[in-house]
């Protein structure tokens, strides 16, 4: 079924924060498909938070952007009815019983001396039930240059290999939860250089090549 906008309600609003309840008997699932509150966009702002009654749970879920919602927080997987208490001067109490799990990712540092053509890798750590984080490298305009690059989390970690972009300076790693992209972290700024090569020598001679690779 399609959003239906009699079957969405303020509970309470203050200071621009607006807390709705919205019923219906589509699955948590197809509201959280991208569009599905597109047609009250102009009511949904940033920063408030849905109670969803949906067909299969209770949940607590935010509004982003242009009406878009995040996974949010699912309070009972039976979709027990909402009970709330209304006073006489309209205000309404609700209480909510959940027991919240925190979710975080963290960069380890950046490996030193990055040069431009060669590999590196860069490992996030992780809190809460995160099972994949997504990699990318922006550059200083925060544009991405390369990636994202999922990976899977184990033992409450996860990396990947980067290929180093152009020479330049601003370049930053970003790691993002796949579930959750407001739990996201860039790491500090680092410069991308030729690799530093000297010169080398052998009883009287100056040794200009090792290989395939001019020693300057």
């Amino acid at each position: 079924m399609a959003f239906d906008a009699r079957n969405l309600s303020p509970l309470e609003s203050a200071g621009g924060f607006t807390m709705w309840l919205y019923i219906t008997t589509d699955t948590r699932a197809a509201v959280l498909a991208p569009g599905y509150f597109s047609s009250a966009a102009d009511r949904l702002r940033p920063g408030h938070l849905i109670l969803l009654q949906s067909a299969d749970s209770l949940s607590l879920i935010p509004v982003r952007s242009n009406g878009e919602v995040g996974n949010g927080l699912v309070l009972d997987a039976s979709a027990p009815p909402v009970r709330l208490t209304v006073a006489a001067a309209l205000t309404m109490f609700f209480s909510l019983g959940a027991s919240a799990q925190a979710r975080s990712v963290a960069l380890d540092a950046i490996p030193a001396g990055i040069y431009t053509g060669r590999t590196f890798t860069v490992t996030a750590r992780v809190t809460g039930p995160v099972s994949t984080v997504r990699f990318s490298i922006v550059n200083a305009a925060g544009t991405t240059v390369s990636g994202p690059i999922s990976a899977s989390v184990a033992s409450g970690s996860a990396s990947v290999t980067f290929n180093a972009p152009a020479i330049g300076s601003g370049y930053r790693v970003r790691v993002q939860d796949a579930d959750e992209p407001l739990a996201m972290q860039l790491s500090p700024s680092f410069v991308v250089t030729e690799p530093f090569m000297l010169l080398t020598e052998s009883g009287a001679t100056l040794l200009m090549q090792d290989g395939g690779e001019l020693l300057v």
